[in-house]
């Protein structure tokens, strides 16, 4: 069954695809604004773009997945990343959502900014730079309006390419794939694109000089920031990861080199190569 059509409108303001956008869904009253740092002043003299609202600083990785996240609110737009920009050294791209004042009232804009925190500490996707949660409390009546919003928030965060929900969700609504090879015990999901190693996966404590050079580093970076533990003579992941590649995923788990495609299997055994590959040759 086909899903309900939406339209979106993006300006490329400089004439560029990496430049700064902003876009808006038909009939809705917020506009979104992607903001590269480097952009921060230009984009000053856009109109609008000091109305009130919540924003993401974002640090992209090399697969242009989101690493770390900072979010906040503005009552005056963009005005208030100047602050970020002196104080924040880790975003390198702002991601405003923005609306008149009767849509995003001071109330519904604190109550955003706590829903969305905490959906992102509850995605364990990334590295959250806000240290505490807002103590504002979302009144029960002005909570719908706040999940609504975040919906299309959330709806336009994945036509960028970022993912918000939570990672453990959303292996529940995909096909689950494992591998057990050397011991080691670790999940993934593959949306055709990515293929994104859960929390709770356990990975290699040995890496092995096959492993290329840009995964090694990845996989001290995580540990380093935490994401990957320590535990009962172990390591796991605290959060989920993503990557480029079947293959890279699975180097990464298993500290040595391996093809994806072969080594992660779902639940009855068929691997990756069997599921995706030859059925696609067979279409």
């Amino acid at each position: 069954m086909m899903g309900i059509s939406k339209k979106l409108e993006t300006i490329y303001h400089n004439g560029q695809p990496d430049g700064i956008r902003s876009m808006r869904r038909s009939l809705s009253t917020m506009t979104t604004y992607v903001i590269p740092r480097p952009l921060l002043g230009e984009a000053k003299d856009i109109s609008g773009i000091k109305r009130p609202g919540i924003y993401y600083l974002i640090n992209e990785d090399e697969d242009n997945n989101i690493a770390q996240i900072y979010i906040g609110q503005t009552r005056n737009g963009i005005i208030r990343l100047d602050d970020h920009n002196r104080s924040k050294d880790f975003w390198n791209k702002a991601i405003m959502f923005l609306a008149e004042s009767r849509t995003f009232t001071l109330d519904m804009i604190s109550g955003l900014e706590k829903f969305a925190i905490i959906k992102a500490q509850a995605s364990k996707r990334y590295r959250i730079e806000n240290s505490v949660i807002p103590k504002y409390e979302i009144d029960e009546y002005d909570l719908v309006s706040v999940e609504e919003i975040y919906d299309e928030i959330q709806f336009i965060m994945a036509t960028l390419g970022y993912k918000m929900s939570d990672a453990k969700t959303d292996s529940f609504q995909k096909q689950v794939f494992h591998t057990t090879r050397n011991g080691i015990a670790a999940l993934g999901v593959y949306d055709g694109e990515k293929f994104e190693v859960l929390e709770g996966s356990q990975v290699s404590s040995v890496l092995y000089p096959s492993v290329p050079q840009s995964i090694k580093q990845q996989w001290f970076t995580a540990l380093k920031n935490g994401d990957i533990v320590y535990q009962d003579n172990k390591h796991y992941l605290r959060k989920s990861m993503s990557f480029s590649s079947p293959s890279a995923a699975a180097c990464f788990v298993l500290g040595t080199s391996a093809n994806g495609w072969t080594e992660w299997k779902d639940k009855s055994g068929r691997t990756l190569d069997e599921l995706f590959r030859r059925q696609a040759e067979k279409a």
